[in-house]
């Protein structure tokens, strides 16, 4: 077995033997590589980054089709051939010559393949996160969202949380929770609702702050090039703190209730308290302010200001329901708990199909 001691992120993405365990783990690679980890955690943000790097070249190949790589081959064998008949007169290439031009050709797709893997790798997060993913995620069940669109992305987490996830923004999280905690790493911007667990208190690290809840709603801005950290919270209380470093003489901490945010100066290291101000709500995506009070509100209002808010699609006979209202008061359940909570109310029922809601219901009297 080789020395991975002083492999860089590189070396383990062209690793057969690692490639192998990243795209199709089995019982023995998974056992040595854990055990590896647990003897060299120093080398977790490199693994961290030689992962995304061997998922970066299999997306990237992957979306490259057959057909465009033979187009690609031709052309830039037909360019060759053109230039060296523009050097010497006509003649028949042997198969020497055939055999070069094949191998500039596969430089040249590597060229153009090592690019798109450039391109895409210059936007990947900083080592501070993947520092934090390493330290706060099972790596053998990371899984990560990151929004490229221009608009939000809603994530929802094993638990049944709901994520609104800003552009720009990503979001690294396990597949399923352990028994003890619910622990998610943020880069960017991010609304959350937390399913109410008392037993099993909600974590969110972003950049040098904590938050803990144990079910509740708020925003946490922290972007990576930002100079503060903010957490503003929506409705229930939540705790934050700042991660403990050895320039840090103690941990800063403070507990927050609706209508208050939390402010980290980063390269101060001084945590702010306060109250959220109208500018601030105002800069925030609307279901920060949105109130899901509902008095005989007819149906279609209530889906519309849903998938307004949460930029989902809802689908139902609105002919067939068209006198259905709701009157409830919905606080900060994530999406999906509301969804049932309506279903409830009008004695309806619901389906998830390829991340669009579709209600399934009866006329209203």
């Amino acid at each position: 077995m080789l020395d991975y001691r002083n492999f860089s992120a590189n070396d383990f993405a062209m690793d057969d033997f690692f490639r192998e365990w990243v795209l199709q783990p089995n019982t023995l690679a998974n056992a040595f590589w854990e055990k590896w980890l647990k003897e060299h955690p120093e080398q977790a943000p490199t693994i961290a980054l030689a992962k995304k790097i061997v998922w970066t070249l299999r997306n990237a190949q992957n979306e490259i089709s057959d057909n465009e790589i033979v187009i690609a081959v031709a052309e830039i064998l037909a360019a060759a051939n053109q230039k060296e008949a523009q050097k010497k007169p006509p003649r028949r290439l042997n198969l020497f010559t055939k055999r070069a031009v094949a191998w500039a050709a596969s430089v040249a797709l590597c060229i153009g393949l090592s690019w798109i893997v450039y391109v895409r790798m210059r936007h990947q997060p900083s080592a501070l996160y993947l520092q934090t993913v390493a330290n706060v995620v099972p790596q053998s069940n990371v899984f990560e969202q990151v929004n490229t669109s221009n608009q939000a992305m809603l994530i929802t987490l094993e638990d049944g949380s709901s994520v609104l996830l800003q552009p720009h923004s990503r979001l690294s999280y396990p597949t399923t929770f352990d028994d003890t905690a619910r622990k998610v790493v943020l880069s960017g911007e991010a609304f959350f609702e937390v399913a109410k667990n008392p037993a099993r208190p909600f974590y969110v690290y972003a950049n040098e702050l904590v938050t803990k809840v144990l079910g509740t709603s708020f925003t946490v801005k922290a972007f990576e090039q930002d100079a503060q950290v903010e957490v503003i919270v929506k409705t229930g209380k939540v705790w934050v703190y700042t991660h403990k470093s050895q320039s840090q003489k103690e941990v800063l901490q403070a507990t927050l209730l609706p209508q208050q945010q939390a402010t980290l100066l980063r390269t101060q290291l001084a945590l702010q308290k306060s109250l959220t101000s109208t500018e601030v709500l105002q800069a925030l995506p609307t279901i920060q302010t949105q109130q899901f009070e509902f008095k005989h509100t007819p149906l279609a209002t209530v889906f519309r200001t849903l998938e307004e808010t949460y930029h989902v699609e809802i689908e139902y006979n609105e002919e067939q329901m068209k006198a259905c209202e709701l009157t409830a008061s919905l606080g900060d359940e994530p999406l999906y708990e509301k969804i049932r909570l309506i279903c409830n109310v009008i004695e309806a029922s619901y389906e998830i199909h390829n991340d669009t809601i579709v209600i399934q219901g009866k006329p209203c009297n």
